[in-house]
């Protein structure tokens, strides 16, 4: 998610120019183009009626409107869910710390073992998820055991079955008597809160918006950009069209690379969620309620070019 831009406005004007520079291009050659045929040479017979563009540009700017808003949404549903997560694991750690009751010293050390192993694969899970929907590669070891790495070596979905393997553990505390029935009700109705969450960032991620809708919207968008400096060509009778041309192409261009960045939260570019630096926020808190020191430091925000600064 970025956090800011360069305080320097001739640094945000060239950056935008460097990473939209090949669409620039297009456009400028286009606007010159329009200009050497139609005011230069004369040939009317480019020119676009300004009506028909008019009519384009308008309904291209609903349909900009109408992704730019669902994009938005899916975005902020992904920030809610994350953050419900980030409330469900603090949730978790607090009953995890509080519920177990031991009947004499060696119950209490097996509990603080228990509630270790616990603690460090929700954090597990944490990873497991970030990974998941990331699709990238990722090493559990230093939060789940040996025989929890083996349970779901192979296993489709690992933050599934890691909400599994919690499930077990409380059902194994349950019998040895470390807590009661209601509490073991409410660490279980915990776990399903999860298994919310994740169903809710799998359906964000799953699900995109449908193909003719992104084609033609794309197709309309060059068709106008490509156009529009022919049909101002016309009516300006002057090189300023070019700049003209190339200002108000970029605004369409631009409207719509915003909502297709957007519309995608979880691809670990700068605009997306950041759930790296969700998950040490939650991986701190559960670690400082076991009291170690094996405490990690927050991920640090990433400095790109042109002074934008984002969290991954």
């Amino acid at each position: 998610m970025i956090v800011s831009y360069s305080k320097n406005p001739f640094k945000q004007i060239v950056g935008i120019a460097y990473w939209n520079r090949w669409t620039l291009l297009f456009f400028t050659f286009c606007a010159g183009l329009a200009y050497t045929l139609c005011i230069y040479f004369k040939v009317m017979a480019f020119e676009f009626p300004p009506v028909s563009v008019a009519i384009l540009g308008s309904a291209l700017a609903i349909f900009l409107g109408f992704r730019n808003s669902s994009a938005y949404d899916r975005w902020w549903e992904a920030r809610k869910v994350w953050g419900s997560i980030v409330n469900n694991s603090r949730s978790l750690g607090l009953e995890l710390m509080t519920y177990p009751i031991g009947n004499n010293e060696q119950d209490q050390k097996e509990i603080s073992k228990w509630q270790e192993r616990m603690i460090k694969r929700q954090i597990g899970w944490l990873e497991a998820l970030k990974g998941h929907l990331r699709k990238d590669e990722i090493d559990l070891a230093q939060y789940l055991s040996n025989s929890d790495l083996n349970k779901i070596k192979g296993k489709a979905n690992l933050p599934a079955q890691i909400l599994v393997l919690q499930g077990g553990d409380i059902d194994f505390a349950f019998r040895q008597g470390w807590i009661e029935e209601f509490r073991f009700n409410a660490l279980i109705a915990t776990l399903k809160k999860f298994y919310d969450n994740q169903g809710m960032a799998e359906r964000i991620k799953n699900t995109i918006f449908p193909f003719y809708y992104n084609y033609f919207t794309l197709f309309f968008l060059w068709l106008f950009t490509t156009i529009l400096p022919f049909t101002l060509a016309g009516l300006m009778n002057h090189w300023l069209m070019i700049p003209l041309s190339v200002l108000i192409s970029f605004a369409f261009f631009i409207l719509n690379k915003s909502g297709v960045i957007t519309e995608t939260p979880f691809d670990g570019v700068a605009a997306d969620t950041p759930i790296s630096t969700i998950s040490r926020s939650i991986e701190i808190d559960l670690l400082q309620m076991l009291d170690t020191d094996e405490v990690p430091s927050m991920v640090e925000n990433t400095k790109s070019k042109f002074g934008v600064v984002y969290q991954n």
